[in-house]
């Protein structure tokens, strides 16, 4: 089993976004799932930085047996839909505009800088 841990509510956050809300109440305090599964007797393989996610995968799919392999990931990576509504990208600059008026700008700068390499250009 693959798991992507984050320490959010990712899908309920953006959707908070999407729909113009500063998000609140979408952090969590995970615990280690890799740990978790060697304590009760699986192995567990953690993926902290992507240049490890190749031996990774190899170890935690090659392994005979129950494998969980927890896989961190940042937390303002975008999952970005396959089309994009005028609803979402209006909700989505109303969110940034709530977001930069009371100070919390460096959360939009933390988006856009997680997110801008994965832009396509035509």
């Amino acid at each position: 089993m693959v798991v992507f841990n984050n320490g959010a509510l990712a899908f309920v956050e953006l959707e908070m976004l999407a729909d113009g809300i500063v998000g609140w109440g979408t952090d969590l305090d995970n615990p280690s799932f890799a740990e978790i599964a060697r304590a009760v007797g699986l192995h567990g393989v953690r993926i902290e930085h992507s240049s490890e996610l190749e031996d990774g995968l190899r170890e935690g799919l090659g392994h005979d047996g129950a494998s969980i392999i927890e896989v961190m990931a940042e937390r303002q990576e975008l999952s970005v839909p396959p089309g994009i509504t005028a609803t979402q990208a209006k909700g989505f600059a109303l969110w940034a505009t709530r977001s930069v008026l009371p100070g919390r700008g460096d959360e939009v700068l933390e988006l856009a800088r997680t997110n801008l390499r994965e832009l396509v250009l035509d």
